[in-house]
């Protein structure tokens, strides 16, 4: 599952509008807050864990072969 992390302005509504596709779309987690700078950071270390972990599942998957 590939998933897509983006930073906006926190919203007050538990809903609104995808700025990418346009779809209705609802507050599932909050994973930070702060400043722009503070946000760009979370969200580097948020992408480095996650391409360690999927770089982790393709070297496992390349060893069961």
């Amino acid at each position: 599952m590939f998933s897509l992390l983006l930073v906006w302005q926190v919203k007050k509504a538990k809903k609104w509008s995808c700025k990418l596709c346009g779809e209705k779309q609802s507050l599932l987690k909050e994973f930070g807050r702060g400043s722009g700078a503070d946000c760009r950071r979370h969200v580097q270390k948020l992408n480095a864990m996650r391409g360690a972990k999927m770089e982790e599942q393709e070297a496992h998957a390349w060893s069961l072969w």
